[in-house]
């Protein structure tokens, strides 16, 4: 009896466990990588950024904006671009988008792979590129 309930605290003890280590684990997260910045010649005042965005399987770029004209192009992988008051839009590896100046987006990877997005945003120089509510 008493070995019974050994073993029954044992199992116990390992599936607590077993439970805790996978809840400790990082969830993914999306990540930017500002790549260049720089003055354009055909707009005084203004700069084009250009960020390599990496979202991890599962995870997503975070409701943000952009205080000018963001143009994508996806490198890799397969997201769903949320943007406020438009349709979800499927976007997969060779697709490009836009999102308006101010316009608060998402971007979700449904995908089997990291998804990857070369983003290039036009903004009043000096402007943060990415901007968080």
């Amino acid at each position: 009896m008493k070995m019974h309930l050994l073993s029954r605290f044992l199992t116990a003890a390992a599936i607590a466990s077993a439970i805790a280590v996978c809840a400790a684990q990082a969830t993914p997260v999306a990540t930017r990588k500002e790549l260049r910045r720089g003055d354009l010649a055909a707009a005084p005042g203004r700069e084009a950024v250009s960020v390599l965005a990496e979202i991890p399987v599962g995870a997503a770029s975070s409701r943000h904006s952009h205080p000018g004209d963001d143009l994508g192009y996806v490198l890799e992988g397969t997201i769903v671009l949320q943007v406020d008051g438009q349709p979800p839009l499927t976007l997969h590896a060779g697709d490009v988008f836009t999102t308006p100046p101010g316009r608060v987006h998402n971007a979700r990877n449904v995908g089997t792979t990291t998804a990857r997005a070369l983003d290039i945003y036009i903004i009043k120089k000096g402007q943060p590129a990415v901007i968080v509510p």
